[in-house]
């Protein structure tokens, strides 16, 4: 089964027709470890939801440690929105929903067309359509996952956002490892919510290689993507959970423009936990309260 295979690849270009193209296609899916992807899912494809993602990172071999966890556990019962920085670009948004979706099995998260290929999880995803590498907001055809989101917060389901819209790049003037301006979309929706927000950083990501391809061009680095799943297996990836952010707070930032940069700075500036909790521990002692 898998997520992508030759007929998708002959769908988007004429290159891979014919007996000759699916050789070639074959090949390149072998390069850039797309077959690889394609076994990982089909090994956890029976699962859905949070128990997919959690399948997923055990069969990676990938764990996550979380700083500040006790502040999972004193999450308001209703609606809020989690926002967090995007390092990984994909591996992210399965730790995003294995941790929440194992503490509010309603929460959702919205994610790109890439990551809403793996329907295994669309019963936690919102899905929205980005156009190309540059983001200028929600585009029209995104609208639906618009009203989907605003209905479920005011249902009072908890959902997540990578502001940014795309992983995170190297920039040169500082050498850090940065997301690109928050979307004006998602923080207008934030904004229009009026729901408390929960910031969430990442502290490690994918490797130097990886951001060094994006200053070439982003297309180059989007094809060394899926290897990047496969070279986390045993290290603690680090996150650690902000405090909660009340609509009081929000309100003062005064428009939409001084939100983004308020909660931005919220997740940027978060201090590196002194201390931090394996997740199978988190789930297992969340369970037990």
């Amino acid at each position: 089964m898998g997520l992508i295979n030759e007929k998708d690849l002959e769908a988007v270009s004429p290159l891979f027709r014919g007996g000759a193209g699916q050789h070639f296609a074959r090949f390149l899916m072998h390069l850039f470890a797309f077959d690889k992807v394609n076994r990982l899912y089909d090994n956890s494809s029976k699962y859905s939801g949070a128990v997919f993602a959690g399948s997923i990172l055990r069969d990676l071999g990938v764990n996550y440690v979380i700083g500040n966890a006790e502040r999972l556990l004193q999450l308001p019962e209703g609606a809020f929105i989690t926002v967090s920085n995007h390092p990984y670009g994909g591996l992210d948004g399965v730790i995003m929903v294995d941790m929440m979706a194992g503490i509010r099995p309603d929460y959702k998260f919205m994610v790109n067309r890439i990551l809403s290929m793996v329907k295994a999880m669309n019963e936690n995803f919102i899905s929205v359509t980005p156009t190309g590498n540059k983001i200028n907001g929600i585009t029209a055809t995104s609208m639906n996952g618009v009203r989907e989101t605003l209905k479920l917060l005011h249902d009072g389901h908890p959902v997540g956002f990578f502001p940014s819209g795309a992983v995170s790049d190297l920039k040169l003037s500082t050498m850090k490892i940065r997301d690109r301006k928050w979307q004006p979309g998602i923080l207008h929706l934030i904004y229009r919510a009026r729901v408390p927000v929960l910031p969430i950083r990442f502290f490690d990501g994918n490797s130097p290689f990886f951001y060094s391809l994006g200053l070439i061009n982003w297309r180059v680095r989007l094809l060394r993507q899926p290897s990047e799943l496969f070279n986390k297996a045993g290290k603690d990836h680090r996150l650690a959970i902000g405090e909660l952010i009340s609509v009081e707070e929000q309100q003062r930032s005064g428009d939409i423009e001084s939100l983004g940069l308020f909660l931005r700075k919220r997740v940027y500036e978060m201090p590196l936990p002194t201390t931090f909790i394996p997740h199978d521990k988190f789930i297992l002692q969340g369970t037990c309260l």
